[in-house]
């Protein structure tokens, strides 16, 4: 079996053309028509979440912040809502990618494929908390306790993408009296300085136009 698969959504035709195709895929879905069921099924601790906008009880944008406070599990959200504010807010509530309906199950396959790719890697070979060192190239780096706290993070979810009020709530989270908006900019800079080979043209800390920052091996 490729993986579990989570679709949060009150379409059930969706749900029964979806379950059927990923099941002949190697996947096993998972189906919750409402978000109250679903955080039941979270408990079968699911590889990734499809997640609609559009649904009772409670829109897809809350759910997917309530989720991403809680879990680290990757988020694909589809929604028959085209506009483009739509998508912007669905990733920086911490969506991994945006879908919209009507869609080609093999385009969701391939992007579903995609995310799982990029699935966090065992950090404990890449971070020390105790020395606060990253690793990376065979190569030790020595980090701030601020710079390591968001480094952290990011790598526990690579792909992922960290708005500036994201990375913010880890400062404050960790007492951190520099907290200010541009400070996110000023230690993702330094850490490019540190980890990158030439940062000027980053190949792990990649910024996200619009949107912030995230990281990639």
């Amino acid at each position: 079996m490729k993986g579990t698969l989570l679709l949060i959504d009150d379409d059930r035709d969706l749900a029964t053309l979806l379950g059927a195709f990923f099941a002949q895929e190697g996947f096993r879905m998972l189906w919750a028509e409402r978000p109250s069921q679903a955080w039941e099924l979270l408990e079968q601790d699911p590889d990734l979440v499809l997640l609609d906008v559009m649904l009772p009880e409670a829109d897809g944008f809350e759910v997917c912040q309530a989720l991403r406070k809680e879990r680290s599990v990757p988020i694909l959200m589809l929604t028959a809502r085209g506009d483009e504010q739509d998508r912007i807010r669905g990733l920086r509530l911490g969506a991994d990618d945006y879908l919209p309906k009507p869609f080609n199950p093999e385009e969701l396959l391939a992007r579903v494929e995609a995310i799982l790719r990029r699935a966090p890697r065992p950090v404990g070979d890449c971070l020390d908390p105790e020395t606060r060192r990253f690793v990376l190239d065979r190569r030790g780096i020595d980090l701030t306790p601020t710079e390591y706290r968001i480094l952290e993070a990011m790598v526990r979810q690579p792909g992922r993408c960290f708005a500036r009020d994201q990375l913010l709530d880890l400062l404050d989270e960790a007492g951190a009296c520099e907290s200010f908006d541009r400070s996110i900019d000023i230690h993702i800079s330094r850490l490019r300085g540190k980890i990158e080979s030439e940062p000027k043209q980053p190949k792990h800390l990649l910024t996200v136009r619009g949107l912030g920052y995230r990281f990639q091996w």
